[in-house]
């Protein structure tokens, strides 16, 4: 099959630092400079705790190779892409920092599939879906 998996998420934001603190300090991934960024507020990539990088975050501003053929809108929320879903685990840390963050969360208990996802969006109201598996609480 020609897809094997998808590859990473590119948010454009025109709050690099504070789009990275979330993914960083409430999710608890890996924020880097993006390559070519000489610090973390101007691009940012966020790394999975295998190290691949599966968010790429960049200034609102920044010109990318698609910009010529497909023009970038800015726009908060999600828009076309309804959401993104990340496999977790730790439902009770992951609860927990989302409520010292004030976050706002919705939880759905889907015991037909063995599954709790939590529902919260990041500071540019991009929808994150956080799956946890077999989570019995």
């Amino acid at each position: 099959m020609p897809v094997k998996t998808l590859d990473h998420v590119n948010i454009r934001t025109p709050d690099v630092p504070a789009t990275a603190a979330f993914f960083r300090d409430i999710l608890g991934l890996e924020a880097r400079a993006a390559p070519g960024a000489e610090h973390i507020d101007k691009g940012c990539w966020i790394h999975d705790p295998a190290g691949h990088p599966i968010i790429h975050i960049g200034p609102v501003k920044a010109r990318y190779p698609s910009d010529d053929t497909t023009p970038f809108t800015a726009a908060r929320g999600s828009g076309a892409v309804h959401h993104v879903a990340l496999e977790c685990d730790d439902l009770p840390d992951m609860l927990a920092r989302l409520e010292r963050a004030g976050r706002p969360v919705s939880r759905v208990d889907f015991d037909a599939a063995n599954l709790v996802q939590l529902f919260v969006e990041e500071e540019n109201g991009v929808l994150l879906e956080l799956n946890f598996r077999s989570a019995a609480t």
